[in-house]
Parts: C-alpha cells; sequence; structure tokens
C-alpha cells in the first residue's frame, strides 16, 4: 500500500529548515547542553502532533529523550551527537552545490536521519503508535543509552535505526562487532650494552604479538584484526621494560566474537621473561543477519519498489551502530536516514532527493509496524 501523498513544495521546504537548523546546532558527543539543543528542536517540530508523549532522562549528565504514542509501536533511534568539534562550521559550513548534494558537518551521520524521523512521525495516521529514542552517544559507543535502548527493543515489533543509507538508498541488513583492546607487556629493563642478556625486551615480545594476532583473522568469516598503535620503551641503550598495544577488532558472529575474545584471554607468551595481559571488549556485539529482520527487509523492498520503482538492497558493512544493540532483541532494519557520502570527513553530504522518499518508506514502516501484536513500553 502507498500512504497515498506526496510532498508538497511547502512540506519539502520545512523539512529543508528543519534540517538546516539541526546542522546549525553543532553537537559534539559529550557537549550535553547542545544535544539537548537539538533534541528540543526535534521536539519542536512534533508540537500538534496528536497524543505524543514525552520523557526526558538523563545519564552521567547527558540527555535522552523518548516520544511516543501509544503502545507497541516501531521503535525509531536515531541520535543527536555528531563527530564533529565545536567550530567547524566556521570552516565547513552548510552548502548547496545547485545539483541536489547539501554539505555540513553531521548533517548525514545523523541530522538529516532524524529529521527525517521527525517527519515521518508527523505523516502518520493519528492513531498509529510509535516509539522514536533520541541518544547522546551514539558516536563513542553508547555507554549512556545502551541500556534504554535494549530495553525498549524488547518490546517492540521492529527497530528502524535512522543512520545513514547507502548509495542508491541500500540498507544495512548486517552490521561488525566492535572490539576494543589494549595489550600490556612488562619485560624486564637493563642496560642495551652493558647488560643486555639481563634484559627482556617487551617491544620485541609486542612484535611477535603482533605477528600473533594477524592470525586470529579469519576473512572468509569477515573477522579482522587491526594493530592501530604501539608505544614503549625510553631510549635506544635501554632495553624496553614496557610496552602497549591498541586493537580494533571486527567480527560479523557472535560465535567468532566469542572466539577473540576466549583467546586474547589465554595469548601465548614468546618471551617467558615478559608478561602480556590484554584488556578491553566488545562495546557493540555484530549485528547478524536475522530470518525476523530479512522477512522486514522484504517489506521494505516492496515498499521502496512501490514508491519509487527501484529495487532497494541490503548491503553488509563493517561500521557499527545502535542496531547492533537491538538486534540480539528484535527485528532490525539499518540504513533507513538519508543517503549521501562522507560521513566523519569533510565532503560529508546527503543527496536531497532521496529525503522524500525515505520519509514515505520510514512512515509505511511504522504503519505496518502498527498491525503487529502489541508489545508494551
Amino acid at each position: 500500500m502507498s500512504l497515498g501523498w506526496d510532498f508538497s513544495a511547502e512540506q519539502e521546504s520545512a523539512l529543508k529548515q528543519l534540517l538546516y537548523e539541526l546542522v546549525a546546532i553543532e553537537s559534539p558527543s559529550g557537549e550535553a547542553e547542545r544535544i539537548r539543543q537539538v533534541m528540543a528542536r526535534a521536539v519542536e517540530d512534533l508540537e500538534g502532533v496528536p497524543n505524543v508523549e514525552m520523557t526526558w532522562h538523563e545519564n552521567g549528565g547527558l540527555p535522552i529523550l523518548e516520544l511516543w504514542r501509544g503502545r507497541g509501536g516501531a521503535l525509531l533511534l536515531a541520535h543527536a551527537d555528531t563527530v564533529w568539534p565545536l567550530g567547524t562550521l566556521e570552516v565547513m559550513p552548510w552548502q548547496e552545490d545547485g545539483q541536489g548534494k547539501i554539505f555540513g558537518p553531521g548533517i548525514l551521520d545523523m541530522k538529516a536521519g532524524l529529521a527525517l524521523g521527525i517527519y515521518a512521525i508527523r505523516s502518520l495516521d493519528p492513531a498509529t503508535p510509535f516509539h522514536l529514542l533520541i541518544t547522546p552517544d551514539e558516536e563513542v559507543g553508547s555507554e549512556k543509552s545502551r541500556a534504554i535502548i535494549e530495553l525498549q527493543a524488547q518490546g517492540a515489533p521492529v527497530a528502524l535505526v535512522l543512520e545513514s543509507g547507502m548509495p542508491n538508498g541500500a540498507l544495512k541488513i548486517a552490521r561488525a562487532g566492535v572490539g576494543d583492546f589494549n595489550a600490556d607487556i612488562t619485560g624486564v629493563q637493563s642496560h642495551a650494552g652493558l647488560e643486555p642478556e639481563k634484559g627482556a625486551s617487551a617491544i620485541t615480545e609486542a612484535a611477535q604479538q603482533i605477528l600473533w594476532l594477524k592470525t586470529l583473522e579469519n576473512r572468509v568469516m569477515g573477522t579482522s584484526v587491526n594493530v592501530g598503535t604501539v608505544e614503549g620503551g625510553t631510549r635506544s641503550n635501554v632495553v624496553p621494560g614496557h610496552a602497549q598495544m591498541a586493537i580494533d577488532v571486527r567480527v560479523q558472529t557472535r560465535s567468532e566474537m566469542e572466539r577473540i575474545e576466549s583467546t586474547l584471554a589465554h595469548p601465548p607468551i614468546f618471551d617467558t621473561h615478559t608478561t602480556v595481559h590484554y584488556h578491553g571488549g566488545f562495546n557493540r556485539p555484530p549485528m547478524e543477519a536475522m530470518a525476523s529482520s530479512a522477512a522486514w527487509f522484504e517489506r521494505a523492498q516492496w515498499i521502496w519498489r512501490q514508491e519509487t520503482g527501484q529495487e532497494l538492497e541490503g548491503v553488509r558493512v563493517g561500521g557499527a551502530s545502535d542496531g547492533n544493540f537491538t538486534a540480539a532483541f528484535v527485528a532490525t532494519l539499518d540504513g533507513l536516514g538519508a543517503v549521501g557520502q562522507g560521513p566523519h570527513a569533510r565532503h560529508e553530504h546527503i543527496e536531497w532527493s532521496y529525503m522524500p522518499k525515505r520519509v514515505r518508506l520510514i512512515a509505511q514502516l511504522v504503519e505496518a509496524a502498527s498491525t503487529m501484536r502489541s508489545g508494551s513500553r
């Protein structure tokens, strides 16, 4: 079914104005007041929409906003924080290129996704239930908002994540789990010239550990291991007594996540005069392609085909989102937000022509969720 309406020029203008104002509020992760302003601006645009209820939460000084109507509606996920520091607008302002692209810090990730969610809600039948959760810390791992995300996912028929879409509007049907580990290596410090035999090089052990870590990769399973930084030692004439490494791990399945965790808990020691300790863990589990999510993806494909005449693809991506959390509890569709290029990059932009299409897709998915068996808040 189609909702039977198209965006008027006036509606497009209003949507663009909302997006402009959201981008104009720079909101780096950790800037609580600015993040609150973004959320408050979203609330303003829902004034007058029937029966919308609202609750503000705070965790660790950061605001979390829930907006809902009724019970058992689709869970829409958006975040108000961006990766861009204060002052970025001075060197990277809102800019329209005259060919449908709009540039600006955080516009793709994910001020435009938030604006789409607001306008999808505005377009719903007044009786349609929904649940919009706007979080403050997605870009830094969602530590403060993870608990409420997982709680609300358990009472929803589907989670719709408003992160940016892929080229041609493709959705993200699977995401990697992200592991953030550190290794502390302790050796025995000694004079490199006078008593090298009394030393045990922490840096040499680190080098051996790096080679071993690469053997943990499984490209067939989509598991990657990257040692991003290595530090250690004091001077060139001192056998180094300490070294440390920072390691990024990406996995596509929970079984691979568990394999990496258990393996790093008991690493091999190549020089028995050194000690090696890995600590850290996975801040987001993998979002695996599940049968329940596949059914919702097929529904999204059908809607997209009816609305645009185009085929909607689904892709696996290495990045993570809050969809990694919801997928453990409920069918999840990710990448329903704006379409563009350059998230976290200086050329970050959206393609405006997709915005009305995305509003219709999101709205129809929320309407479809309302016909499912009601859950609870």
